[in-house]
Protein backbone atom coordinates (compact mmCIF):
# COMPACT_ATOMS: atom_id res chain seq x y z
CA UNK A 1 0.00 0.00 0.00
CA UNK A 2 1.62 3.38 -1.21
CA UNK A 3 0.78 6.40 0.97
CA UNK A 4 1.71 9.88 0.27
CA UNK A 5 5.44 10.60 -0.02
CA UNK A 6 6.97 12.67 2.43
CA UNK A 7 10.19 13.47 1.94
CA UNK A 8 12.79 14.81 5.43
CA UNK A 9 16.13 16.54 4.32
CA UNK A 10 18.73 15.02 6.83
CA UNK A 11 20.90 17.63 6.24
CA UNK A 12 21.07 21.27 5.10
CA UNK A 13 23.66 20.60 2.39
CA UNK A 14 23.68 18.12 -1.10
CA UNK A 15 21.29 15.72 -2.12
CA UNK A 16 20.53 12.99 0.99
CA UNK A 17 17.45 12.44 1.46
CA UNK A 18 15.13 10.22 3.82
CA UNK A 19 11.98 8.84 1.84
CA UNK A 20 9.14 7.28 3.95
CA UNK A 21 7.17 5.99 0.96
CA UNK A 22 5.31 3.44 2.51
CA UNK A 23 2.89 2.77 5.86
CA UNK A 24 4.90 -0.08 6.65
CA UNK A 25 7.80 2.29 6.86
CA UNK A 26 5.97 4.10 10.01
CA UNK A 27 4.77 0.91 11.02
CA UNK A 28 8.38 -0.49 11.42
CA UNK A 29 9.56 2.93 13.17
CA UNK A 30 6.36 2.25 15.67
CA UNK A 31 7.51 -1.43 16.41
CA UNK A 32 11.17 -0.29 16.92
CA UNK A 33 9.33 2.73 19.55
CA UNK A 34 7.56 0.03 21.10
CA UNK A 35 10.17 -2.86 21.40
CA UNK A 36 12.47 0.01 23.42
CA UNK A 37 9.61 -0.27 26.25
CA UNK A 38 9.92 1.95 29.31
CA UNK A 39 12.53 1.86 31.65
CA UNK A 40 13.13 0.21 34.97
CA UNK A 41 12.91 2.00 37.75
CA UNK A 42 16.53 1.79 38.53
CA UNK A 43 17.65 2.56 34.80
CA UNK A 44 15.01 5.67 35.24
CA UNK A 45 16.80 7.01 38.30
CA UNK A 46 20.41 6.46 36.48
CA UNK A 47 18.97 8.58 33.71
CA UNK A 48 17.85 11.14 36.37
CA UNK A 49 20.84 11.27 37.71
CA UNK A 50 23.01 11.50 34.74
CA UNK A 51 21.11 14.40 33.39
CA UNK A 52 21.67 16.31 36.16
CA UNK A 53 25.26 15.95 35.80
CA UNK A 54 26.27 12.97 38.10
CA UNK A 55 28.75 10.84 36.50
CA UNK A 56 29.86 6.98 37.52
CA UNK A 57 33.33 5.85 36.79
CA UNK A 58 34.79 4.42 34.35
CA UNK A 59 34.20 2.02 33.16
CA UNK A 60 30.73 2.02 33.96
CA UNK A 61 30.50 5.88 32.80
CA UNK A 62 30.23 4.24 29.27
CA UNK A 63 27.17 2.40 29.90
CA UNK A 64 25.53 5.62 31.70
CA UNK A 65 26.21 7.72 28.62
CA UNK A 66 25.00 4.93 26.51
CA UNK A 67 21.89 4.81 28.41
CA UNK A 68 21.10 8.18 28.18
CA UNK A 69 21.92 8.29 24.51
CA UNK A 70 19.27 5.58 24.13
CA UNK A 71 17.03 7.38 26.25
CA UNK A 72 17.43 10.44 24.16
CA UNK A 73 17.09 8.55 20.93
CA UNK A 74 13.80 7.17 22.21
CA UNK A 75 12.51 10.68 23.17
CA UNK A 76 13.32 12.16 19.68
CA UNK A 77 11.58 8.58 17.87
CA UNK A 78 8.50 9.66 19.85
CA UNK A 79 8.31 13.10 18.74
CA UNK A 80 9.59 12.58 14.90
CA UNK A 81 6.42 10.25 14.89
CA UNK A 82 3.97 13.06 16.16
CA UNK A 83 4.44 15.10 13.91
CA UNK A 84 5.06 13.02 10.89
CA UNK A 85 1.05 11.62 11.88
CA UNK A 86 -0.01 15.31 11.85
Amino acid sequence: MKVSSTVLKTNGVGDNFVEFNTFKGFQDLREALDQMGEPTDQQAALIRATMQGKRLEYPHRYDQEALLNLHKAKMHLEVALDLLNM
